[in-house]
C-alpha cells in the first residue's frame, strides 16, 4: 500500500515550514533532512498498516474457520490491538479511553457473520 497520496501522506506535515513565493502563493518547502524524515515516517506508517491488516486478516480467518479456538483468537487479538495502537500513535491519533479494542469489535463481527450463515 502506497502512502504517498493516501490519508497518511500528510500525517506530520508542519504548517510553520511554509514559505511564500514571489508570486504570493503559498508553497511547502522541506529541507533534505525534513524530507527524509517525512519519507521515513511514511514508510513506517505503511509497515504498521500492513502489519495491522495482516493480523486482522489472520484473526478473521481463525474466527471464521475455528471460532472455538479461544487461545489463538486471544493471542492474535492481542497482537492486532498492539499493531492498531502503534498505527494510531504514528498517525497522531490520541488513544481514547472509551475506544473498544479492534479485536473485540472483530470478534462481534465474526460472531454475527457465523450466526447469519447457519
Amino acid at each position: 500500500m502506497s502512502t504517498r497520496n493516501g490519508p497518511h501522506a500528510r500525517a506530520n506535515a508542519m504548517d510553520d515550514h511554509r514559505s511564500v513565493s514571489r508570486s504570493g502563493s503559498s508553497t511547502q518547502r522541506y529541507s533534505r533532512a525534513e524530507y527524509a524524515k517525512v519519507l521515513a515516517l511514511q514508510e513506517e506508517v505503511s509497515r504498521a498498516d500492513a502489519d495491522y491488516q495482516r493480523l486482522r486478516n489472520a484473526y478473521m480467518g481463525v474466527a471464521e474457520s475455528e471460532p472455538t479456538h479461544e487461545v489463538a483468537l486471544a493471542m492474535i487479538g492481542a497482537d492486532m490491538d498492539r499493531a492498531h495502537a502503534r498505527l494510531q500513535a504514528l498517525i497522531g491519533l490520541p488513544r481514547l479511553p472509551f475506544t473498544h479494542e479492534p479485536s473485540s469489535v472483530m470478534r462481534r463481527d465474526a460472531q454475527r457473520r457465523a450466526d447469519g450463515q447457519h
